[in-house]
Parts: structure tokens; C-alpha cells; sequence
């Protein structure tokens, strides 16, 4: 995805370099570059349970917080 940053008249280039990275940072390229550098395994249906188990666990709690 292409983003990019247009100076207006008023717009000093600090503020335009911070509208651009909020730009940037919303589109979520950079999360899909820093995901996709290293060639990753799929994770094993044990660990997957797992991980399933905790949350399920951690949202039990935050219901009992709230409720």
C-alpha cells in the first residue's frame, strides 16, 4: 500500500512527518514487513490449545472484574 503526505501551505515539516507516520503506522505496513522477515513455522496444535486455554482463562477474569 502506497502512503504518502502532501505539505500545505501552514504545514511545517515537523507536523508533516508526524501526519505521515500516523499515516503509516494505521495502515499497518510496518507490522506485515516486520512479520514477514523471517520465514516462520506453523505453530503445533499442542501449543495452539495452549494459547487457546490462557486466554480463555484471562478473559474468565477480566468478566469477573467487570462484573
Amino acid at each position: 500500500m502506497i502512503v504518502y503526505a502532501i505539505k500545505t501551505d501552514t504545514e511545517s515539516n515537523e507536523k508533516l512527518i508526524l501526519r505521515y507516520k500516523k499515516m503509516f503506522f494505521q495502515t499497518r505496513v510496518a507490522n506485515k514487513l516486520r512479520n514477514e522477515r523471517y520465514a516462520t513455522r506453523d505453530i503445533s496444535k499442542r501449543k495452539l490449545r495452549e494459547k487457546a486455554i490462557v486466554r480463555q482463562v484471562y478473559r474468565d477474569l477480566n468478566k469477573k472484574a467487570q462484573g
